[in-house]
Formats: structure tokens, sequence, C-alpha cells
């Protein structure tokens, strides 16, 4: 179970994630993330949407690049950046020359504590593989079927790849998806979320 003060880095983009509320705190309505990102950073998550929650970020320290509506843009401390329901983005990436810090806040449409562990376990995951080199050098899963398998979790709560429409990856997540874990992959290890 992932609790406020679980840390968690990426060895492929050099951030590192600090959960200041989780489930417990928010009463399963979202997330408080702390993020720090060495200079020049490439982005931590492919462009994606959600389709029924919020996320804001405010800049702390440092300045970030981010993505809303196909548009890039830029922050520095002291700045909020709130993505809406809908809104294809990437989060803030680090284009300045010192550490960017920020915190990201995730508010669900309705309290939801396993939607909570379970995105926040993909992110743990997703960064555990990456330290086994099982992540390409753009942050992406390199195996198919891991990849579908994720994929199945994150549409579960309504996250999706910009790339491709929600459909697509609906059909996807219920063939491959179950077929991967029919195989034994998950969204979710263990060892990656302080259970194994």
């Amino acid at each position: 179970m992932i609790q406020a003060g679980f840390t968690f880095e990426n060895p492929i983009t050099k951030g590192r994630t600090i959960v200041l509320k989780s489930d417990a705190e928010t009463n399963g309505n979202g997330w408080l993330l702390e993020h720090h990102s060495v200079p020049h950073a490439s982005p931590e998550i492919p462009e994606h949407m959600h389709l029924t929650w919020t996320e804001t970020f405010e800049i702390i320290s440092g300045t970030a690049l981010y993505k809303l509506d196909g548009v890039e843009k830029t922050a520095s401390a002291g700045d909020t950046i709130i993505m809406q329901p809908r809104q294809p983005h990437i989060h803030p990436w680090n284009a300045g020359e010192t550490t960017l810090v920020y915190r990201q806040f995730d508010q669900f449409e309705r309290p939801n504590a396993q939607a909570v562990q379970d995105v926040l376990g993909v992110f743990a995951t997703i960064a555990g593989l990456a330290r086994e080199g099982k992540v390409n050098s753009h942050g992406e899963l390199k195996d198919p079927l891991q990849l579908a398998a994720t994929l199945k979790t994150l549409n579960k709560y309504g996250g999706y790849d910009a790339k491709l429409p929600s459909w697509v990856q609906d059909l996807l997540a219920a063939t491959l998806g179950s077929l991967a874990e029919a195989l034994g992959y998950k969204a979710i290890y263990p060892q990656f979320v302080g259970e194994g």
C-alpha cells in the first residue's frame, strides 16, 4: 500500500517523486506528489489525458516546459498549471539549468481509494521496470505485453494515451491487456510498491 512518504525514482529521467498525500489523507479523492527533476530531463510520462479528473501543478522552483492541448508552454516558480479532464497534456519537465521542483495534485470526480493506489502503483512500477532496463530512453515500456497490462489498469480509471482514440485503447485493453494478464504480466508488481 502506497502511503504518504513513499518515494520512487526513475533512473532514465533521473526524476524523484515523493507521495505527500495518498488516499488516506485525501479520503480517496486523489493524491498530492512532490516531484524533483534534474536539469534538461525529458518528460516522465508521454502525452495523455484523463476523462474525469483534474491535475494541478504548482511550480516550487526552477523552470518547466509543459504541453497542454498540443501547445508547449513555459512555467516558472510561483506558477500554477491546471489540466482539466479530457485535455491532452504532458506533465511539466525541466527546461532550466537548476533542479525543477513541483507539486502535483490530482483530484478525482468522486472518491476512489483503489484508483489512487492503482495509479500510483503504476507510476512506481514503471520506475521499477526502468531500473531493470525494461523502459526505453523516452520513458516508454519496451515490452508490448507489459504496456498492454499497464494501459488496461490506467484505462479502467479513465487515463488514456493521447496518440490513440480511447475506444481503440479500450479494445486493446480488453484483448491484448487480458492476454498479458493471463501470461502473468501485471500493471503493478508488489516489489515496486513496498510489498515484495
